[in-house]
């Protein structure tokens, strides 16, 4: 957006906001019209993206303590959330990951050991970049195995084959649907356990959204994947994987390695699920997810695996964005604006029951991802579907999990996640195939995360 949209896009959000404060003096207590004003200028420039991202978040607290919500300390206090500290350990293991190659070296050892048919190979492909995307993040899984599916196809010019644009779709879509599975592979999943926290009091365990996130990627994987062969059939096509390379561990791999597989053992393990208790006799180590990742953040660094200079591998814009996220949650928590939200909305759902309530929240969610960032569509959505839930009497974890997971399927336009955007730069692929190709996908993941939320997730919650 060049300069002169922008400043009238900021102008526009400005006067939205200032309109809402003044005319909704007989309706609003004085903080309730404060706190509103302060989600129109958070959302609006979140959307429009007239300010940078994490100047909007900044400005959120700064707001809070000038219209009186809340004192400047108190709106700061989600900024230093234990969440930001989760996606911080999370981005410091991705980055030792990363700058040590084990990434390349796990999808390499995947690939090398295909020997099917192109159909079998996409999929295999896929699958890797899903578990990939559990543990770094969306782009670097999808640049990476992008850079292998690119050696795959390589030479193959003739335009009638569909194998090279099946591949590099399924690796974006398998990048974006393999975060959702994890609270540290995207950011929306993170902000969904820290809302609910924060303005409920009720936790997510990591092994607890595993059981929530891990079932949608990989019925997503395998929705993709069908959709893909449906799309761009190309029969039996053989496909060799010998140019794959493949290199022996070195010890500063090793150490990676080691590091990376305690990190995960200590998160799954922070509380056993009860079934398990009596059969195993212990009921976890207790340490909370973000206890553990300050503490691989520690080892990472006493062990010299990463130094001073590996912060700037770390997305600082991002946790100032989720604070920022948190933050409004809060406001709209204490000002009281979320009852009324939430009121507001009980009368638009009045008798609508359970399910048609989760089907639009998860429709709401994806059609919001559309308009603005992933993570600022799940800052603005957040508070208000977990306000829905308290009117309703639905488990807040239910709905927190929908936003988390819905606000990050957007498959349609290459702007709309970097995958997208890394598999469209390939040029197999057009514009047009990405579209009806995403527009379909993300039909499918409306349905497949509300069918869950519907038949399985009130069994786990």
């Amino acid at each position: 957006m060049r300069a002169a949209g922008r400043a009238l896009a900021a102008s526009a959000v400005a006067a939205a906001s200032v309109a809402a404060y003044l005319y909704t003096s007989g309706l609003l207590g004085q903080g309730e019209r404060a706190a509103l004003a302060i989600l129109i200028i958070a959302a609006g420039l979140w959307i429009t993206e007239a300010a940078p991202l994490p100047a909007t978040a900044l400005l959120v607290p700064i707001l809070q303590a000038l219209l009186g919500v809340q004192p400047f300390g108190d709106s700061l206090r989600p900024f230093f959330d234990p969440v930001v500290m989760l996606l911080l350990g999370g981005f410091l293991l991705a980055a030792a990951v990363e700058k040590y190659d084990l990434d390349e070296y796990f999808a390499s050892q995947v690939v090398s050991r295909v020997r099917a048919d192109a159909r079998i190979l996409l999929l295999v492909m896929m699958t890797a970049t899903m578990a990939l995307s559990l543990w770094i993040s969306n782009t670097a899984a999808a640049a990476i195995m992008m850079a292998l599916a690119l050696k795959l196809v390589e030479g193959a010019e003739d335009k009638g084959d569909n194998f090279p644009k099946a591949l590099v779709l399924g690796i974006a879509y398998s990048a974006t649907v393999g975060g959702v599975g994890t609270l540290v592979g995207t950011t929306t999943t993170a902000m969904a356990a820290g809302a609910l926290k924060r303005l409920t009091g009720a936790e997510i365990t990591f092994l607890g959204w595993i059981l929530y996130g891990l079932p949608v990627s990989l019925l997503m994987v395998l929705a993709s994947w069908a959709l893909l062969i449906s799309l761009f059939p190309f029969g039996g096509r053989k496909v060799s994987t010998s140019q794959i390379s493949m290199r022996p561990l070195g010890g500063r791999q090793m150490l990676t390695l080691a590091v990376f597989a305690v990190s995960i053992i200590l998160w799954i393990t922070e509380r056993v699920p009860d079934p398990l208790i009596p059969l195993i006799g212990w009921r976890g180590h207790g340490l909370s997810s973000s206890m553990v990742a300050a503490i691989i953040a520690v080892i990472l660094f006493f062990s010299g695996l990463l130094d001073e200079r590996d912060l700037s591998r770390v997305n600082w814009g991002v946790l100032i964005l989720i604070g920022g996220g948190l933050s409004l949650g809060e406001a709209l928590e204490v000002s009281g604006l979320m009852n009324r939200i939430g009121e507001a909305l009980l009368i638009f759902t009045r008798g609508a029951g359970t399910i048609p309530i989760i089907l639009i929240v998860s429709l709401f969610g994806l059609a919001i991802t559309v308009l603005a960032s992933n993570t600022a569509s799940a800052a603005i959505f957040l508070p208000i579907a977990i306000g829905i839930a308290a009117s309703t009497g639905i488990d807040p974890a239910i709905l927190a999990a929908i936003v988390g997971i819905t606000t990050s399927l957007d498959f349609m336009l290459p702007v709309g996640t970097p995958p997208n955007a890394i598999a469209y730069s390939t040029g197999k692929v057009s514009l047009r195939e990405m579209v009806k190709a995403g527009l379909i996908l993300d039909i499918l993941g409306w349905l497949i995360t509300s069918a869950l939320a519907i038949i399985i997730w009130p069994r786990i919650a």
